[in-house]
């Protein structure tokens, strides 16, 4: 009887087993890749990235902030174009390996190369962290995060700051051509600013949403069929981010379908091979973009 019993689990046994070799395989290849990576930092930022330093006041908070601005190689050629512009949080990541201390999301290598190619072009917005990330992130207080303020800070990217980056370069300022974009919990924030400021924020970029930090609430926020005219949703996470952020992303985009958005302005991508880090967003975004600006 033991035996017949060992022989019907034998299949399953081995299918599991076959599949945690696969697993672990990836994620043993993938921490390889990152050693190596972080052994051969430089800087890779574009000419045209411009980093000011402590420099932008955050008013609510009364302190400043950095904030990294990239403006295409024609920029200062044609000084009548206005441009669309994308705002990134965690936005140290954005365009130089050196000031993360890790993988750039080369958001500047890809409109160069769109540039190059004479295709569409943005203004591209990097904002620092805070030293508090979780709370600057985190939209409703909860037991979590009793010090959450991520409301007020949404408040502040889409009033004051939007509103001094427009004053200081040739922008596009119609909600259409702007999109707001983040990853993990900054990506969560990306999806709540959306819905919390469908007049300022036509687009987003939500990379690997840490959306189980209030779940239930974010999910529950709408937008009229007038707030969603013209809005553009990208979502993405990687193939070995779990059985909890996948299954979120995936809610976003079902939800956005559900609301009416057709193929062309909502848009779901898993990231082959790659978990929950730098290079996945990367690799995310060279996707985002020409979809976003086509």
């Amino acid at each position: 009887m033991i035996k017949k019993i060992f022989l019907f689990m034998l299949p399953g046994t081995l299918i599991f087993a076959i599949w945690s070799a696969y697993r672990y395989y990836g994620q043993y290849q993938e921490k390889k890749y990152r050693d190596s990576f972080y052994q051969n930092l430089v800087d890779t930022s574009s000419p045209t990235v411009t980093v000011l330093r402590d420099s932008i006041l955050v008013g609510y908070r009364n302190e400043k902030k950095t904030i990294h601005i990239y403006v295409p190689p024609e920029y200062h050629q044609d000084t009548i174009r206005r441009y669309p512009v994308m705002y990134f949080m965690d936005g140290e990541s954005s365009f130089n390996d050196l000031e993360n201390m890790g993988p750039e999301w080369q958001i500047d290598e890809v409109i160069n190369a769109a540039s190059a190619a004479g295709k569409p072009t943005a203004i591209a917005i990097g904002i620092n962290d805070a030293e508090d990330r979780d709370a600057e992130y985190t939209p409703f207080v909860n037991k979590d995060n009793p010090e959450a303020h991520g409301a007020a800070y949404a408040n502040w990217v889409a009033k004051d700051l939007k509103a001094w980056v427009d004053s200081h370069y040739r922008t596009d300022p119609a909600a259409k051509a702007t999109a707001i974009g983040g990853i993990s919990r900054s990506g969560m924030m990306a999806y709540y600013m959306l819905m919390a400021h469908p007049e300022t924020f036509g687009n987003a970029i939500v990379q690997s949403p840490a959306m189980w930090v209030d779940y239930d609430r974010l999910m529950a926020m709408e937008l009229s069929k007038e707030q969603l005219a013209d809005k553009k949703v990208f979502v993405s996470v990687g193939e070995y981010e779990g059985n909890i952020m996948i299954p979120h992303a995936k809610a976003i985009y079902d939800k956005f379908k559900a609301a009416g958005l057709k193929e062309d302005a909502v848009h779901y991508e898993i990231i082959p091979n790659e978990g929950h880090w730098h290079v996945t967003w990367r690799k995310s975004f060279a996707v985002a973009y020409p979809w976003l600006m086509q």
